[in-house]
């Protein structure tokens, strides 16, 4: 190749090899000081844990993927796995976004921090924890669309676990994006962990998730308890997820910054 490198083609798409390199420092960000990792995506995925002042805990994948509940493991909102597992299920369990980007008569679909897309884009990835442990922040910067997509996990003892989403335009022009923004997987109340790892097909067919389209609280629970016994077993506990902020089902229109 005469000591140049090829242009790798995805269909018709050049396939991007943005150099990278990582770099710690401290930031200010949301008010107080996190320590950031630029370029974290470019480091063999690692294990973190966010702290709380009660009984949550959560551990997650520098990929995204997260196991998280409250007291033990037969509380879990999500499937209690080892860590290479949890790693491995990145793309289909915890947060997932999908946006379609209108700007100047060109629509693109992007699914920010995610590997679904590799070399689609040139993107920047940042990922940021505060210094008291309680705050973990994942953020990806898209250069071609001149937008950057960002989420927090926090805790709460009133309300959980609160993942909290950012989507600033950083272009030149205004665009207009119809994104799709939530979390995957999560798991019903009064499953044990013995059921998540070994009756988890078993599972899925007892699983019910509703909506109740007053407000939009969102209602994942089993029909019944898990037994073979001649008897009823009600399972009368919820995982319930509510959202704030944008009205759904409307496009999202949003200045230069």
């Amino acid at each position: 190749m005469n000591g140049l490198e090829e242009t790798i083609f995805i269909g018709n798409t050049p396939l991007n090899r943005m150099k990278k390199t990582v770099r710690g420092e401290y930031v200010s960000l949301l008010g107080e000081s996190f320590y950031k990792i630029g370029n974290f995506d470019t480091m063999e995925p690692f294990f973190m844990t966010i702290v709380s002042s009660t009984d949550h805990w959560l551990f997650i994948s520098s990929k995204g993927g997260l196991s998280a509940g409250r007291g033990s493991a037969d509380q879990a909102l999500f499937p209690y796995y080892t860590e290479d597992k949890i790693a491995d299920n990145s793309e289909f369990t915890g947060s997932k976004a999908v946006l379609l980007v209108r700007r100047i008569h060109r629509t693109s679909i992007w699914e920010p921090l995610s590997d679904c897309q590799p070399g689609h884009y040139s993107i920047i990835r940042n990922l940021y924890k505060n210094d008291i442990g309680t705050a973990l922040v994942f953020e990806e910067y898209n250069l071609d669309l001149g937008l950057t997509y960002r989420y927090a996990w926090r805790t709460s003892e009133q309300f959980g676990f609160i993942k909290t989403t950012w989507l600033v335009n950083t272009g030149e022009s205004p665009c207009q994006v119809e994104f799709l923004d939530g979390i995957q997987n999560i798991l019903p109340a009064n499953v044990t962990e013995q059921t998540q790892n070994t009756f988890s097909c078993l599972l899925d067919a007892y699983k019910r998730s509703e909506v109740d389209p007053q407000n939009g609280l969102a209602i994942f629970s089993l029909n019944s308890m898990l037994t073979d016994k001649a008897e009823p077993s009600e399972s009368l506990l919820t995982t319930t997820v509510a959202q704030l902020g944008l009205a759904s089902r409307l496009p999202a229109f949003i200045g230069a910054a």
